[in-house]
C-alpha cells in the first residue's frame, strides 16, 4: 500500500485536502492510505529516511519554520532519492525554484475536486506501471517490492516473507516469478529471494542468509 504524508504548518488549511484525497483515493480504487498529517519537519524527514513515506504533500513557504519547503525538501531529497514530491501553494512564483527539488506535481491553493481527481488519477497510472517498486499480489492488491525477502512455492500458492510478515496468494510461484523486478531470482525450485535483501551466502551448505535473520536453500547454479 502506498504510504502518503501531509505537510503544512498550518493543519487547519489542508484539512478539506485531505478529505478530497481521501475520497479520490477510495473512488479510483487506488491501494493508498494517508498516514500521516503534520506540521513537525523533523517527523517527516525521520519517515523519509527510513523509506515509510512514498509520496510526500508539502507546503511550500512553512511560514512557522525556520526553514521553508523548497530547502527542507532539498535536505530530503538528500536523504531519500526515490520518494514522490508534491508541493501545496498559494502562489504560482515558487513552481520554478521548487523544479530542482524533483517534484510530481505542484498544486495551488484553494485545491478542488478536478485538481485532486486529476493528481489521484496520475498517482494511480504512475504507480500501476511500476513494476519496480510494486509487486502485484491480485487484482486489488499490491506489496513494495523492497518490503519482499522472499517467496516460497506452497500447494497452488505462493507465501511471501516481508519485512512486515507472511502474506499468501493463489497465484504460483511461476506466476509470481513472471511481474518480479530484476533484483529478485530464482535461488531454488521452491524459493525466490530478493537480492537487495541477502547478508551472506553459504555454498558449502547451500544456503542463503538474508534480513531478519531468515535463510533459504539454494541450487548449485545460483548465482546473484
Amino acid at each position: 500500500m502506498l504510504k502518503i504524508a501531509l505537510c503544512d504548518d498550518n493543519l487547519d488549511s489542508i484539512k478539506s485536502v485531505k478529505k478530497l484525497i481521501e475520497s479520490q483515493l477510495i473512488e479510483q480504487n487506488v491501494n493508498a492510505e494517508i498516514s500521516i498529517t503534520t506540521d513537525n519537519q523533523e517527523e517527516i524527514e525521520k519517515l523519509i529516511k527510513n523509506k515509510e513515506i512514498d509520496i510526500l504533500i508539502l507546503d511550500v513557504e512553512f511560514k512557522n519554520s525556520n526553514v521553508d519547503g523548497i530547502e527542507f525538501a532539498k535536505k530530503l531529497r538528500k536523504l531519500n532519492k526515490d520518494f514522490y514530491l508534491i508541493f501545496l501553494s498559494a502562489h504560482q512564483r515558487f513552481l520554478y525554484p521548487a523544479l530542482v527539488t524533483k517534484i510530481f506535481d505542484y498544486l495551488i491553493k484553494p485545491v478542488n475536486i478536478d485538481t485532486v481527481t486529476e493528481l489521484v488519477s496520475r498517482i494511480k497510472e504512475e504507480f500501476s506501471g511500476n513494476s519496480s517498486m510494486f509487486v502485484k499480489i491480485n487484482k486489488w492488491y499490491s506489496i513494495k517490492s523492497d518490503e519482499i525477502i522472499y517467496m516460497e512455492k506452497s500447494i497452488n500458492r505462493t507465501n511471501i516473507t516481508t519485512t512486515k510478515g507472511v502474506i499468501s496468494c493463489t497465484k504460483t510461484l511461476d506466476k509470481m516469478q513472471e511481474c518480479l523486478p530484476r533484483n529478485f531470482v530464482r535461488c531454488h525450485r521452491s524459493f525466490i529471494v530478493n537480492k537487495d535483501k541477502i547478508v551472506s551466502i553459504d555454498r558449502r551448505n547451500k544456503q542463503v542468509y538474508l534480513e531478519n535473520g531468515v535463510s533459504c536453500p539454494i541450487n548449485d547454479k545460483f548465482e546473484i
